[in-house]
């Protein structure tokens, strides 16, 4: 159904750092869970980042295999949390923190093409689907 090993194939060669992952939120919840799968199957760490309004907690010395950062669809495109994981991922990149944003399609737009909102054109998307 998604081609994970595909998409390992390519994070682990370096063709991107980071990359959004599109789809229905059931969709989503699939994907993400065989991708934490296949990383534990290799011996890879991934931890979750919970996209919210509240206060965060952004650690750049914690050492991962790849974040998952979920929720962007709950944050205001303007707010500072916004802002704020754009710029650690931004960071993140100069210390090998690679990144899979997952976001439901009907969100995609207005966080990835409005030329005002921090993730304009910030990474590649993944479509897996919708219901």
């Amino acid at each position: 159904m998604f081609d994970i090993d595909k998409l390992i194939t390519h994070l682990n060669a370096g063709l991107f750092s980071h990359l959004v992952v599109t789809g229905s939120e059931r969709n989503l919840e699939k994907f993400q869970a065989g991708l934490m799968q296949k990383l534990e199957s290799e011996g890879q760490s991934a931890c979750e980042l919970q996209c919210t309004t509240e206060e965060l907690k952004l650690n750049q010395n914690e050492k991962v295999d790849l974040l998952f950062v979920k929720g962007l669809e709950n944050l205001p495109v303007q707010h500072s949390n916004t802002y704020a994981i754009r710029a650690y991922l931004d960071a993140g990149t100069y210390n090998n923190l690679r990144s899979v944003i997952f976001c439901e399609t009907r969100h995609y737009a207005k966080h990835f093409n409005d030329y005002d909102a921090p993730f304009y054109k910030f990474c590649l998307q993944y479509p897996i689907g919708d219901d």
